[in-house]
């Protein structure tokens, strides 16, 4: 078991604002889907360093944490906790450091976290479409279905 950096971010965070806000910063930033449905992970460059951001969009934070919010979760080593305070000031939550040690998550930006709520319908679709298809894929296939939409009743 290795030592984390987690993150909490606010409920209605979507997986397509993180990877922007990711690029925003980073170089070589890629969305891998996973077998689950909701779980992806990100990769980038920070610099010389690869790193992999597991992004869950799941009831684990809650579960786990008595914390609402999509979970984020990186090896901490190199610039970890600045990662992910990068991610938290933009979007609001909280902060674990260092899941091993005794000190606990801590709140970053509450205002935003605050002005979270449930994901949409449409970013849950999303969600499922990158998951099945991946995220190179996602624009086309809601262009695809906006354009026969019509044809089909569900």
């Amino acid at each position: 078991m290795g030592v984390n950096t987690k993150a909490i971010l606010r409920k209605d965070t979507t997986l397509e604002q993180i990877y922007l806000k990711l690029k925003d910063k980073y170089s070589d930033v890629q969305i891998h889907n996973t077998s689950a449905s909701d779980f992806f992970i990100i990769t980038f460059q920070d610099g010389l360093d690869n790193r992999r951001l597991s992004v869950f969009f799941n009831d684990y934070a809650k579960n786990d944490y008595g914390l609402e919010g999509t979970l984020c979760d990186l090896n901490l080593w190199g610039n970890s906790i600045e990662i992910m305070k990068y991610l938290l000031d933009e979007f609001g939550g909280y902060l674990d450091e260092n899941d091993c040690d005794e000190d606990d998550f801590y709140p970053v930006n509450l205002d935003s976290y605050k002005k979270g709520s449930e994901l949409s319908a449409e970013e849950s679709f999303k969600l499922k479409i990158i998951q099945k298809l991946g995220y190179k894929n996602l624009n086309a296939a809601l262009e695809l279905f906006k354009e026969y939409s019509s044809i089909f009743t569900f």
